[in-house]
């Protein structure tokens, strides 16, 4: 299942950093509202999808090889993972685990400020 958010809609052609959360919308995870956040912020267009399953790493890198911005994010109940086209597979910029809303915040800043090529924030 697919859920547009931000200012894209799912239609547009609209270049955009792409969230795959395991799960679906029902069970989405607390934190995504505070990854969108950081997001919004940062005025870069995402769009996110339910329904992942297999490797938080895995569904990140793949992620970012389908987003025209190169950026994947993968979410699940424990863990946030942001990745770039341009890194191996297995070698994320973030994975971290037992995320807080200022963490998932932060973290998407982090993938909106790589879109713009802007210095990345510390995570905790």
């Amino acid at each position: 299942m697919t859920e547009c958010r931000g200012p894209v809609d799912q239609d547009d052609e609209v270049p955009c950093i792409l969230v795959r959360c395991f799960g679906d919308p029902e069970t989405e995870p607390e934190w995504v509202a505070s990854l969108e956040h950081g997001l919004e912020e940062e005025g870069v267009p995402w769009l996110v999808e339910f329904g992942a399953d297999g490797d938080s790493v895995a569904t990140a890198y793949r992620a970012a090889l389908e987003s025209a911005l190169k950026i994947g994010v993968s979410v699940d109940d424990t863990r946030v993972v942001v990745h770039h086209k341009q890194l191996t597979d297995d070698s994320p910029l973030f994975d971290v685990s037992g995320v807080t809303a200022s963490d998932a915040r932060t973290l998407g800043s982090n993938a909106a400020r790589l879109a713009k090529g802007t210095p990345l924030k510390p995570v905790d």
